[in-house]
């Protein structure tokens, strides 16, 4: 009968096998210093250059004083309107003629609370 089980011998004769890996590796680290400086820097990431800033955004202009006419607006005015990107601007520009500012809820993308913020805004004159 012996004093331990099998998984505890097992547990022993690798925790043994660790420790006679740990000093053979110093043992090697200390015969041969310059080889273990040299493999340490490989393993080390070398320092990464900064990455490149985002250019600053410009601040927006405001809105128009005048309510501008959605089927005259260029797209850089409607641009500037609140809640309107470029992408925006360019499918309100290809959606027109508009016979009254309710006509902009059928252009892709503009969500209903955008139209609310817009309709003091714009006006739609004649095509």
């Amino acid at each position: 009968m012996t004093l331990y089980t099998r998984h505890q011998l097992l547990l022993i004769l690798l925790l043994a096998g660790a420790a006679g890996a740990g000093l053979v590796v110093d043992h090697w680290r200390r015969t041969r210093p310059e080889l273990a400086a040299h493999l340490e820097t490989l393993d080390r990431a070398e320092p990464r250059p900064p990455a490149p800033r985002a250019p600053a955004r410009r601040p927006r202009a405001g809105p128009p004083a005048q309510p501008l006419d959605l089927n005259r607006a260029t797209e850089p005015e409607l641009a500037r309107l609140p809640g309107v990107s470029t992408a925006l601007a360019a499918r309100i520009v290809a959606g027109r003629p508009f016979a009254d500012v309710e006509e902009l809820g059928r252009v892709k993308g503009l969500r209903r609370t955008t139209l609310d913020r817009l309709r003091p805004h714009v006006v739609a004159g004649p095509p």
